[in-house]
């Protein structure tokens, strides 16, 4: 997860209160995808989380471009 987010331009680390029970959550932009921190993952979960966040990280870079564009106006 963290390099798919570096692949996006952001840089990524997890702050201590993030962690739950049994489960992370991964945060871009005030929102976050949910991680259970077991020794194995299902991998269809596996592939929605991973969905779930590249899908976060594709919309907070169109914000951020807008952001930017919006400012150079």
């Amino acid at each position: 997860m963290a390099r798919l987010a570096k692949r996006y331009g952001f840089e990524f680390s997890k702050s201590p209160d993030v962690h739950g029970g049994s489960h992370d959550k991964w945060y871009v932009q005030g929102d976050a995808v949910v991680v259970p921190r077991h020794a194995e993952v299902n991998e269809l979960t596996a592939k929605g989380i991973l969905k779930e966040w590249d899908a976060l990280l594709a919309e907070a870079l169109r914000a951020m471009s807008e952001d930017d564009e919006e400012e150079g106006k």
